[in-house]
């Protein structure tokens, strides 16, 4: 029996990359970009990496240790896009299965969840979780965004978001610009330029009303590029100590304390000792720190508009 034990311990201990539960044609998705493992072996995996659902470049994961790889890039550019990344971890939170890809210091730079999904569906996923929420008007009229439905003034449509153009959605046949404001989402007119479509006249300006905050979702599901890039870094920073918000988190800070004492659903507690984050909210707030600093091409060279 012993021998047996052994053995077997032994066979894990060479097939040193089982554990991670990587496996070839696994894709792995961090919205508008896509990880798809060709091969695997002792040394590690190999991938392919793509961008819009185009193939791009390829590169290798090398075991490190027990979940940890580095990570290589097949061609000079790629492998300057990659330099940063100083190690690659597997990890499981909640069901989520994970590659983190960070700096030198730990930071998250970029993550990648595991998903049988179309790239399509992955791709806009960040741009619904923008959108989602509960929002009124300046008539008075509510709307509900919820996934692909919009329910406006009690009628309920299914609308589209255009993946070349992902700041356009259609709800029937009609189309409308849309933009993150200070409060909510701002809704144009979508008019025909000399290039294309092009930002028309505003056609409402929805502010959030969501009883429970506005970026709910970082509770059970993992915070995809996508969503990041709609704000500029000083919104980041804000969408991340809206986590705390809910659990009654009391902040020292005053613009934090000025924004959350405005909000109807934040209950402050008297002890922030007695805040706790489940699994999924406390990688969103690591991811979301790393990225409070980063420049956004398209949101931090304007100020955010003013919302209703």
């Amino acid at each position: 029996m012993k021998r047996i034990i052994y053995l077997i311990t032994a066979l894990l201990a060479t097939t040193n990359i089982a554990s991670t539960q990587v496996t070839a044609n696994s894709r792995w998705y961090n919205s508008d970009e896509m990880l798809t493992c060709e091969s695997e072996s002792n040394k590690g995996y190999m991938f392919n990496w793509d961008w819009w659902g185009e193939e791009d470049s390829q590169c290798f994961l090398t075991k490190t240790s027990e979940n940890h790889f580095s990570v290589d890039g097949y061609n000079d550019d790629f492998n300057n896009y990659i330099k940063a990344i100083k190690d690659v971890e597997y990890k499981v939170v909640e069901g989520h299965k994970l590659l983190l890809f960070k700096d030198a210091k730990g930071n998250i730079l970029k993550c990648f969840e595991q998903s049988n999904s179309k790239w399509e569906k992955e791709a806009i996923k960040g741009y619904h979780y923008v959108l989602d929420g509960t929002y009124v008007d300046e008539t008075g009229v509510q709307y509900a965004f919820n996934g692909e439905y919009l329910t406006m003034g009690g009628n309920k449509y299914k609308f589209s978001i255009d993946l070349e153009m992902y700041f356009i959605i259609q709800i029937n046949d009609a189309k409308y610009w849309w933009k993150v404001s200070t409060t909510g989402i701002n809704l144009y007119n979508v008019i025909q330029g000399e290039y294309g479509p092009e930002q028309g006249e505003v056609w409402h300006k929805l502010r959030e009303i969501s009883p429970n905050g506005r970026w709910t979702f970082l509770s059970n599901a993992i915070v995809p590029s996508t969503f990041m890039w709609r704000y500029p870094s000083g919104m980041v920073r804000i969408i991340r100590n809206e986590i705390y918000a809910r659990h009654g988190y009391v902040f020292n800070s005053a613009d934090l304390k000025n924004y959350f004492s405005k909000q109807p659903w934040y209950k402050p507690l008297n002890n922030n000792a007695a805040v706790k984050l489940n699994d999924i909210e406390a990688l969103n707030a690591e991811i979301l720190k790393a990225n409070e600093t980063v420049v956004r091409e398209g949101s931090d060279d304007e100020e955010i508009e003013e919302g209703l």
